[in-house]
């Protein structure tokens, strides 16, 4: 039998899980062009802190600051390696003279529900949450008003952040559904704003989006112009970019300005992060790593799977799918419950047969899809199906790490 190896469990141990298929199936693994690149030393990751891009850097701007400093940070739905970053941005401000009394750490992730003190220290290790207080951003109430943006955004900003001496956002960038790519300025929008700002912004983009156009708009898409806007009105001092590879090493650190710096984290991602499709294929293989908070990206699937064939998705996570987001429930999950799931999705049209393999059972993510899906929580009987479906003769795809791939010949980047 031949071994396949495929990374689970963000946070979690980003383990490796073993799968074993016939020898005789033609199995095509398709990695990221970062695939072989080495993960960035201390040394690289302080001189990129130092040579910020657009502005002056940590060091520079905290000297002479006697109040609050205030650090942002995504949760465990984003795979940015911040515990990487964080000690040497803390060692920066050490060099200004700031003392740790006056550091915060502020979670960024808007209508997501609070993270504990675990999480922060999945996020950020357990020196951080032993020396620095760890809150979570309340999208409900203390903001500061700031007016508007030109898309008419109320830029309601957290209170902390907003009152804060000096800004810095941390966060990680890859491929976006609706803001074509994540980091800069969506670290302050939705990251630590108010649900009606980020309501009002969610909503800009519709009817403006083109039909073929999703992940990398950025050019000309009103809901990212509209975040980049409302950060710099909400003064973001530095904004710390993270590019990783498949195993959430940061391999790319672009600190500074909210539009320049996070412009060259995005060339740089675009870049690490294209994969080029398989040939048509009877099985397709994607996994959900390293976003599976977030459930499965089929994108892998609907680009290679050959027509009548199988799909498969790993979706494996300690956590599990996430049951509660506010921007969910506002934007019609509760009216969606009362019809009774009435719309479920076939997630790869071309499929005969869609299978999930995960380590926990979730009646929340079964709702989401067609009944006719297949749920199995062990590897051998997904093998068992498979090879009753396909015989010994099959050809198959594997996409290890579904949430972040994407082809660049189908999917250009303008900025």
């Amino acid at each position: 039998m031949q071994e396949l190896k495929v990374r689970v469990n963000e946070h979690h141990g980003d383990d490796l899980i073993l799968l074993k298929v016939p020898d005789s199936w033609d199995v095509r693994r398709v990695e990221m062009a970062c695939h072989q690149d080495p993960p960035m030393t201390d040394d690289e990751i302080r001189a990129s802190l130092d040579n910020t891009i657009g502005t002056s850097n940590l060091t520079a701007q905290a000297k002479g600051k006697k109040g609050r400093i205030v650090i942002t940070c995504d949760d465990l739905s984003r795979p940015t390696p911040a515990d990487r970053v964080f000690p040497f941005i803390i060692e920066q401000l050490h060099e200004a003279g700031v003392s740790d009394d006056q550091i915060f750490v502020l979670g960024s992730f808007g209508t997501h529900h609070p993270m504990n003190l675990d999480a922060f220290a999945r996020k950020l290790g357990d020196d951080a949450i032993a020396k620095y207080d760890c809150v979570n951003h309340n999208p409900f109430e203390h903001f500061e008003n700031l007016g508007r943006t030109g898309w008419g955004t109320p830029v309601l900003v957290n209170k902390e952040f907003a009152s804060a001496d000096l800004r810095i956002c941390i966060s990680g960038v890859k491929k976006h559904t609706w803001a074509g790519a994540g980091g800069g300025g969506k670290a302050v929008l939705p990251g630590v704003s108010s649900i009606d700002s980020i309501l009002h912004n969610h909503s800009i983009i519709e009817g403006h989006r083109p039909i073929d156009r999703r992940i990398w708009w950025i050019k000309e898409n009103p809901e990212r112009l509209d975040m980049q806007e409302y950060a710099r009105i909400a003064d973001l001092n530095v904004s710390v970019n993270c590019v990783y590879n498949h195993r959430r090493q940061l391999i790319g650190l672009h600190a500074g300005d909210v539009d320049e710096a996070w412009n060259e984290a995005v060339k740089k991602c675009y870049v690490a992060h294209d994969s080029k499709t398989a040939p048509p294929s009877d099985i397709v293989i994607v996994n959900a790593y390293p976003q599976a908070d977030q459930g499965i990206d089929w994108w892998g699937a609907r680009e290679s799977l050959r027509d009548g064939s199988t799909a498969v998705a790993i979706h494996h996570f300690a956590m599990g799918n996430a049951l509660l987001h506010y921007m969910s429930e506002k934007m019609g999950a509760t009216w969606r419950r009362m019809e009774g799931y009435e719309r479920r999705s076939w997630p790869v049209k071309q499929a005969e047969n869609t299978i999930v393999y995960t380590n926990r059972l979730s009646k929340r993510m079964m709702l989401g899809l067609d009944d006719r899906v297949e749920w199995r929580t062990d590897w051998e009987s997904v093998l068992e199906r498979l090879t009753d479906l396909h015989g010994d003769d099959a050809s198959v795809a594997v996409y290890p790490c579904g949430k972040l791939q994407f082809d660049s010949d189908k999917y250009p980047l303008e900025l």
